[in-house]
């Protein structure tokens, strides 16, 4: 009879306690390990002891939020954390919905620098009252989804702001193209794209040395196309009801995307730079009764009355004029003391009087200027409710933008609605994006204070659950866990 050496001993001992081991680990857990189709990596995220603002006025001093493959799962004061979940110290963050920009070009690179014409685009520049439709600015059915480059640096600046969301357009003039809802992650174009409304873009911008150049032609020039869509529209249906002796009806894509406006399929983005363009956009509204929304409206604090009875949405710019170059370095007591003193009736009787004359001036300069720093708080005090616009403008100026119009009296609870809820509803997002509740997109922004102050910084954004941490707050190098989509 054989017997065990003590080795052999020692070494059965060892197995069957391996064996106990492996028996107690939970199924799950080896199911994660051995599946293909389970990451390793928790797409679990939960922010602990932040505070949420879950939409303006709907604030929780020091909650949790929890959120799973891109999906808001809870939130509250006493939320339960799931084992698996990546866990972010809240202890001093704020944590917003991703913000919504309504109209821009973020995503799409800029178009390259013109070059020297060859014969045939020679030739067609000599006949500038009958252009071609491209070369008059004139592309409503360019789609901006195939142009969509996530890469692009825009994406990654508007992104560090805080924004999650925008609808983007591309380059271009008087009907730049179709526009489209984006996502400020994905590997590709088709994984930015949000399916949702995709808006015809129109501006006051006519193409240089061909027809429609005047903002007058090119109102003429849009009730042109827009009615003879209506007439083609009127055809193309007799020769659908009955094509008998009928040649079939042409068709192109310029009056094809006017006649989905026609249908109220696609609204009409109008961007606009001042308040005669207000006036002019709500007379072509009025005459031909699309679906709009007013975008831009620099110089809108003249028009705010009419614009709130208007049957349109509203998106008003960030840009705003820059200080004049005196005042850079000024101080806010100095300047607020220029402004107390401004006398309308300043008249210049001799030349001891030049320098009253050129303070008052510069009171005037800030005066104009204060007008369109104010504009928002107008609006609001109103009652129109809007989003905002970035178009026309780079990220980077976006940010004082948004301190001044809070230091000229517009609440943070109304700026963070137009970034959000106003923006959400004003695209028809707000079932899944613009607050932060069970359900909807994880689409986040967590910052380090109060979002609109002037010395906080952005930490995370999180786009559909793809976290992002920003370089300039922790000294990153962008994305950290992006998740494809």
């Amino acid at each position: 009879m054989s017997h065990l050496s003590s080795a052999s001993r020692v070494n059965s001992v060892l197995l069957f306690g391996l064996l106990s081991i492996v028996m107690l680990v939970p199924r799950s857990v080896q199911a994660q390990k051995n599946s293909p189709d389970i990451p390793v990596v928790s797409n679990v995220v939960a922010i602990q002891g932040a505070r949420i603002v879950q939409a303006p006025g709907r604030v929780i001093e020091s909650g949790t939020i929890v959120f799973r493959d891109g999906v808001i799962e809870s939130v509250g004061r006493r939320v339960d954390i799931p084992y698996d979940a990546q866990i972010i110290d809240g202890d001093s963050l704020t944590v917003y919905a991703g913000l919504i920009d309504v109209l821009s070009n973020v995503a799409v690179p800029a178009p390259a620098s013109p070059t020297q014409r060859g014969p045939g685009q020679q030739q067609q520049a000599t006949n500038r009252a009958f252009p071609t439709f491209e070369r008059a600015g004139i592309t409503p059915e360019k789609d901006v989804r195939p142009l969509l480059d996530p890469s692009d640096k825009s994406v990654e600046a508007h992104r560090n702001l805080g924004f999650t969301t925008v609808v983007t357009v591309p380059h271009g003039r008087m009907l730049p193209g179709t526009a489209s809802i984006a996502l400020l992650s994905g590997s590709d174009a088709a994984a930015m794209v949000v399916q949702g409304e995709q808006p015809v873009v129109f501006e006051y911008q006519g193409a240089r040395g061909v027809y429609p150049g005047t903002p007058m032609a090119m109102m003429s020039k849009f009730r042109q196309l827009f009615r003879e869509a209506d007439r083609r529209m009127k055809v193309q249906a007799m020769y659908d009801d009955d094509p008998t002796g009928m040649t079939l009806p042409p068709y192109d894509a310029v009056h094809g995307t006017f006649g989905s406006i026609i249908n109220r399929d696609k609204r009409v983005f109008a961007f606009t730079r001042d308040a005669l363009e207000v006036h002019r956009t709500l007379s072509l509204q009025s005459e031909l009764g699309f679906d709009l929304v007013l975008t831009g409206l620099s110089g809108g604090f003249d028009t705010v009355d009419k614009v709130a009875a208007a049957d349109a949405g509203v998106a008003l710019t960030l840009n705003v004029p820059d200080k004049p170059e005196w005042a850079a370095e000024v101080g806010k007591d100095s300047l607020d003391q220029i402004l107390a003193a401004f006398d309308e009736e300043t008249r210049t009787a001799t030349f001891r009087d030049v320098e009253a004359e050129r303070r008052n001036l510069e009171a005037k300069q800030l005066q104009s200027r204060a007008r369109y720093v104010s504009m928002p708080a107008q609006y609001a005090d109103a009652g129109v409710s809007f989003a905002f616009t970035s178009y026309g403008m780079e990220a980077k100026d976006v940010t004082s933008s948004v301190r001044e119009y809070v230091g000229a009296g517009l609440s943070r609870d109304d700026m963070l609605a137009a970034f959000t809820t106003h923006a959400a509803d004003l695209l028809g997002l707000s079932g899944f994006m613009g607050s932060l509740d069970e359900g909807k997109m994880a689409n986040l922004v967590v910052t380090n204070g109060d979002l609109f102050a002037e010395k906080t910084k952005v930490r995370y954004v999180f786009v559909d659950g793809s976290k992002y941490e920003i370089a300039s707050a922790k000294g990153g190098n962008g994305p950290n866990g992006r998740r494809g989509r």
